[in-house]
């Protein structure tokens, strides 16, 4: 099995030192979720979704 590796965003330590609120904002700062709202969004305002 393969693995890949990557930096870490932050250490361990550096994760329980922050706040709460600065915690979810530094973990999904860094996700791209771009593409997964492209899937998910409406694309009119009231009805079924047009296709």
């Amino acid at each position: 099995m393969s693995y890949i590796r990557h930096e870490s965003l932050f250490t361990l330590q550096e994760l329980y030192e922050m706040e709460q609120k600065d915690r979810f904002r530094e973990i999904f700062s860094a996700i791209n979720i771009t593409p997964i709202l492209r899937l998910v969004r409406k694309t009119s305002l009231y009805g079924a979704p047009l296709k």
